[in-house]
């Protein structure tokens, strides 16, 4: 089976500082992985480059181009209800498919809360929601 990343001797630098040096990664179509580690060794930075939002300074990466990333913050719109935050950015995205992905994160009540009234967890939860409906192979 062919990977869905790969990350081969990866290298990512900041003036002199290298923050990542030699980073193999092999993942597969549905495998969920965690990053651990402490503060400032590289994990935002390798989520960054594989999400394709920062270069690499070396060594291979191979992703799909449908990917997306869900932020700490959840930037939804507040003058957009739920639903429309989901869809945001897609004209050929539906109400009914804002609803399913709501639906997916377990929001299907909350479809035309405004963001203010969601809590922190639910706000979070329209955000994956938004990602979740652009159908990644990558998240």
């Amino acid at each position: 089976m062919t990977p869905v990343v790969e990350t081969r001797e990866l290298r990512r630098i900041f003036g002199t500082r290298s923050v990542l040096q030699g980073v193999d990664i092999t993942l597969e179509r549905g495998e969920f992985v965690a990053l651990l580690g402490k503060s400032g060794c590289g994990k935002t930075t390798l989520l960054r480059a594989l999400a394709g939002l920062d270069p690499i300074d070396g060594g291979e990466l191979r992703a799909p181009d449908a990917r997306t990333v869900v932020f700490q913050e959840h930037r939804l719109l507040p003058w957009l209800r739920a639903w429309r935050n989901v869809i945001l950015g897609l004209p050929d995205k539906t109400r009914a498919q804002a609803e399913a992905a709501l639906a997916e994160v377990g929001l299907a009540e909350r479809s035309d809360a405004w963001p203010v009234t969601l809590s922190g967890g639910e706000a979070q939860r329209v955000a994956l929601a938004r990602a979740l409906v652009r159908e990644p192979e990558l998240l």
